[in-house]
């Protein structure tokens, strides 16, 4: 993971770039998301992104912001990159995040742990089999786990229908988990 960020700083990465992409309109979010920030934002609920992303922080809360959806209640751990006055990437802060790390020993490095560390009821969203870590360390009395397929194959299925309690398919929507999230809050 260090090499890399050291290899993006050194080909010139610059924050223009990460806006550039944001603003293609390559990315966009779920079916559904909208409702499901604003049932969250609602009931009160923080949610925490964690991305291993090596775009990072910047881009995934430009991105938010692009499509109206950076909330109070939105907390993002992400790789963090320091940007010269020319908007160039010159270092990375510590800790990195990557695959193995985003959990809740990387959570209690930042300000808003404190908020999060006595919930007991976690609705875990991931796309890959790592993400099912992220509760590791987290003293829960209940755990919804819900996967994304993006790439439906039988034996990716099976993996996943083992680690997940719920597998959403392809680019399926949002819309169990706000059916849920509307179930528990009336």
């Amino acid at each position: 993971w260090v090499t890399h960020f050291e290899l993006l700083i050194e080909s010139g990465l610059n924050i223009h770039d990460i806006e550039r992409v944001i603003e293609s309109d390559q990315a966009s979010l779920r079916e559904g998301s909208d409702e499901f920030f604003n049932l969250l934002e609602k009931a009160g609920v923080p949610l925490i992104i964690i991305s291993a992303s090596g775009l990072g922080v910047d881009a995934i809360s430009y991105f938010l912001k692009r499509v109206g959806q950076l909330r109070k209640n939105i907390h993002i751990i992400s790789n963090r990159y320091t940007w010269d006055k020319n908007g160039y990437a010159t270092d990375v802060e510590k800790p990195i995040i990557h695959s193995m790390n985003k959990d809740e020993t990387v959570l209690k490095e930042f300000d808003f742990y404190d908020k999060i560390k006595d919930r007991k009821n976690v609705i875990l969203l991931g796309d890959n089999p790592g993400d099912t870590q992220m509760v590791t360390g987290f003293d829960y009395d209940n755990l919804l786990k819900i996967g994304f397929l993006n790439d439906i194959k039988e034996d990716k299925l099976i993996k996943y229908k083992e680690i997940y309690d719920i597998v959403i398919p392809g680019d399926g929507t949002m819309e169990f988990i706000n059916k849920y999230l509307r179930d528990i809050s009336d």
